[in-house]
């Protein structure tokens, strides 16, 4: 079998288990049959890829992780003004909200589980840089104060995106509107960093 139909494999499995995920199944509670049935494969090849359950969970925080900064790359590649940064870090949330609380669980889950799932630091690296390379194309284009540090830049836009995150998971909860959230997220992030 060529690396790609390992990697598709192992992708297949991964996208089984968040599917899993946002029809209620727990990670703990979920199963390899379960994992097998949903992906469409059969349980022997899901232990040819992964030795155990867990195996596939730490797997999946990495994943997820790695999907959602491409994604990011992407979305803020020709990013050039602290507007679009507001507006494109809105409707990221908002996606995420929509599609994707599944991914962001496994990746809290494996943040908060120190040891247990070693290539997520380096995701999270990977994150800092993209936003790093960000700033300092903001920064250049005179969008952000150059008297603030890049350190402390990333640290409130991972403050504000997180915090609006909890708020947009809130609101969905409470089954209320989400404007004034976004709101005051677009306001904190100009107020951090603009001149």
């Amino acid at each position: 079998m060529t690396m790609d139909n390992h990697a598709a494999r192992k992708a297949a499995v991964y996208e089984a288990a968040l599917q899993l995920i946002a029809r209620g199944v727990s990670p703990a509670a979920m199963t390899i049959q379960q994992l097998a049935d949903t992906a469409g494969i059969g349980k022997g090849t899901v232990y040819g890829y992964f030795s155990s359950k867990e195996e596939i969970l730490q797997g999946l925080a990495e994943y997820c992780f790695a999907r959602e900064n491409e994604r990011i790359r992407v979305l803020f590649a020709d990013c050039c003004t602290l507007a679009g940064l507001e507006e494109r870090a809105v409707a990221y949330l908002q996606d995420i909200a929509a599609n994707r609380m599944g991914d962001y669980k496994m990746i809290a889950q494996a943040l908060g589980t120190p040891g247990k799932c070693e290539p997520v630091p380096a995701c999270a690296d990977e994150l800092r840089d993209i936003m790093r390379t960000l700033l300092i194309r903001l920064q250049a284009a005179g969008e952000i104060d150059p008297a603030v540090s890049l350190e402390y830049c990333c640290t409130a836009i991972f403050s504000a995106v997180v915090g609006g995150l909890i708020g947009l998971c809130f609101t969905a909860e409470k089954r209320r509107s989400a404007d004034t959230l976004m709101q005051n997220l677009r306001m904190m992030l100009h107020r951090t960093l603009a001149k």
